[in-house]
């Protein structure tokens, strides 16, 4: 997961499924918000960065570390907002200074990623950043904590870490969070402000309409997903339900002879089907029909022991729907 500092927070673990996007995006938009806003999913993060109130930058990054950025990572948010039934949303507000430094981040290219701090000579790349005038971030991190020193022309142009709203001179946290057991370090080059496109993707992208449709879809598959649920639920009962049929004859067959099927036969028949079978009352003017036709064909002790039979069968089917 690509863990920003948090900021200065205005909301965070929001539950996102009582969430909906474009009313989110409009909110943030309309209240003219700078700062970033993360979508925390079990598959991945979406980080969507706001500069007075325009969303300049998107970015989707799955458990595999693959990214998408803009219109796919707008996408890829909407559909895990609709579908996964659950994640959290948190909010940051940030100067415009740091909001910019964060959009030519998610912009930039990764250099150096996930890198143990223990293994790597840390003066060593400083020098590079500085001898090649590099423009990036260098994000030191653990499972919990972040923080970022930004770089411009190669020179340390501040600090940013959690609960900064903007650019920091201090590096007490960065020191603090490089002395964490397991801490990791990534390098990234990232874009100068001017280079960075003044796109608002709330213009170019129809939030809206992606989302309304992203439901629907979704409404479909659940109904498809339903039917054919509710399909094979109808086939397995009526395969249990002739296998409970099968039984009832062979037990009465049993006793009573060939003619046993017959029986059988009849009363289902005249109760509506196999079905009246696990209904209770159904299954009472069976029992009663079976036993009244075997009167006329074998003894008292016998038909006792045909009908607790009959009824252990019964009872165990009846549990199983």
């Amino acid at each position: 997961m690509f863990l920003l500092p948090k900021g200065n927070p205005l909301f965070e673990n929001l539950a996102v499924t009582k969430l909906k996007l474009p009313e989110v995006l409009t909110k943030l938009s309309v209240g003219a918000f700078s700062g970033y806003s993360s979508f925390v999913f079990q598959a991945g993060t979406v980080i969507l960065v706001f500069e007075a109130g325009k969303l300049v930058s998107a970015q989707f990054e799955d458990q595999t570390g693959r990214r998408q950025n803009g219109f796919e990572a707008l996408s890829a948010l909407t559909e895990l907002m609709v579908t996964s039934g659950s994640g959290a949303m948190n909010v940051y507000k940030l100067s415009k200074d740091l909001t910019m430094c964060i959009h030519a981040l998610l912009e930039g290219e990764i250099l150096y990623k996930a890198q143990e701090l223990k293994l790597i000579d840390i003066n060593s790349l400083l020098r590079k950043v500085k001898d090649d005038s590099m423009n990036g971030c260098l994000r030191i991190y653990t499972e919990e904590h972040s923080a970022m020193i930004f770089y411009k022309d190669g020179n340390p142009l501040g600090f940013f870490h959690d609960g900064s709203s903007d650019i920091e001179t201090s590096s007490s946290e960065s020191q603090k969070i490089a002395g964490l057991p397991g801490a990791k370090i990534d390098l990234f080059s990232t874009r100068s402000v001017e280079e960075l496109m003044g796109i608002n993707l709330l213009e170019v992208a129809n939030i809206q309409k992606i989302w309304d449709t992203t439901v629907t879809l979704h409404q479909s598959e659940i109904d498809r997903s339903n039917k054919e649920r509710q399909e094979r639920d109808k086939k397995l009962a009526s395969l249990k339900l002739a296998e409970l049929e099968e039984r009832v004859k062979l037990i009465v067959g049993e006793y009573v002879g060939k003619v046993g099927r017959g029986i059988v036969d009849k009363e289902l028949s005249d109760n509506g089907g196999n079905a009246c079978l696990i209904d209770e009352a159904g299954s009472a003017r069976i029992m009663s029909g079976i036993e009244r036709a075997a009167k006329l064909l074998i003894s008292g002790t016998n038909i006792k022991t045909m009908m607790e039979k009959l009824t252990a069968a019964i009872t165990a089917a009846k549990t199983e729907y």
